[in-house]
């Protein structure tokens, strides 16, 4: 047993993949630049959200009125009304097809804060890779996988 783990191949990090992202921040808030549907976007970052949310502008052409987004009395977070829908999201060099995001109306989120954005960047996407690094001196994630 002991000559199989010396004889197993190490994982390879010097040819690891990076995607570079970079970012701003706006009141402390993390913003980076992407696209929905090939048009650009600015995600908030957030780390705390299980699913990436698309506002209901930005998506368009949705054949429900969604009621804003409004903050959980029940604990951290936002709730409302979402629709799953796919659409083809890219952030630096990564582009991923078909992949489903939550379209919320995210207005009232907005002012809310103070800040304009057209989705949110969730777990969903941030899982994919094997480590998530912000640099903030650089101002760039870094998303291994």
């Amino acid at each position: 047993m002991l000559s199989f783990l010396l004889l197993a191949p190490l994982p390879n990090r010097a040819h690891s993949v990076v995607v570079r992202v970079p970012f701003r921040t706006m009141q402390s808030l993390i913003l980076v630049q992407g696209s929905v549907n090939g048009r650009p976007v600015t995600f908030l970052l957030d780390t705390g959200a299980d699913r990436t949310i698309v506002s209901v502008k930005t998506y368009g052409n949705v054949q429900f009125q969604l009621q804003s987004v409004r903050r959980n009395a029940e604990g951290p977070g936002i709730v409302g009304y979402a629709l799953r829908l796919p659409v083809d999201l890219t952030l630096a060099n990564r582009l991923w097809v078909g992949q489903r995001v939550s379209v919320m109306n995210l207005e009232d989120l907005k002012q809310t804060l103070g800040i304009t954005f057209d989705g949110l960047l969730g777990q969903d996407i941030l899982r994919e890779f094997r480590s998530v690094r912000i640099d903030y001196h650089a101002h760039v994630i870094e998303l291994e996988e």
